[in-house]
């Protein structure tokens, strides 16, 4: 009987030593995901500051040796808001997420300060809206080939995006 007491005793002091062990586990897992949370917020705001000099523009045609701050100072001439020599600092074609697109690969430019980005976005929204049946074209640019539209917007984040594809989409199905 003493056998089985002292075995019974044992397992006791294990099972309790496992329910300890279990809720430091607990805990620690909580305090992770509470730090995980704080650090994918703070990524997020880098993330977005990081973008706050950038535009994106769609659906440029691509060419061999093209010369993109070219078409960007095309472009700027066309909507008004003449791009010089250090106002973009850098400007590069971005990878596709979907090969099988036969769309062009997107032009990301960043610009120097984002006063200048804001402006050259506004001229090119309010070009849109003064011209709305010809609006920014690749004809309106001097690229050769078929008309294409071409679409500016901000350089948004994957969590920003995922949000603003529905919030445009809904007033289309509203209508």
């Amino acid at each position: 009987m003493d056998v089985l007491q002292s075995m019974y005793d044992k397992q006791q002091k294990n099972l309790e030593e496992a329910m300890q062990d279990i809720s430091s586990l607990k805990n620690e897992n909580t305090k992770l995901r509470e730090n995980q949370i704080k650090i994918n917020s703070r990524l997020t705001i880098m993330e977005k500051e990081t973008r706050v000099y950038n535009l994106e523009f769609h659906c440029i045609p691509e060419n061999r040796g093209e010369n993109l701050f070219n078409t960007l100072q095309q472009i700027g001439k066309t909507i008004g808001s003449y791009v010089e020599d250090g106002h973009i600092v850098k400007c590069t074609r971005i990878a596709k997420w979907n090969k099988e697109n036969n769309r062009p690969r997107t032009v990301l430019a960043k610009f120097a300060t984002p006063l200048l980005r804001d402006k050259f976005f506004a001229n090119v929204i309010n070009y849109n809206k003064t011209h709305p049946s010809d609006k920014l074209n690749s004809s309106r640019l001097g690229i050769a080939g078929e008309k294409m539209p071409v679409f500016v917007c901000e350089h948004l984040t994957t969590e920003a995006k995922a949000l603003h594809a529905p919030a445009r989409r809904l007033p289309r199905e509203i209508v």
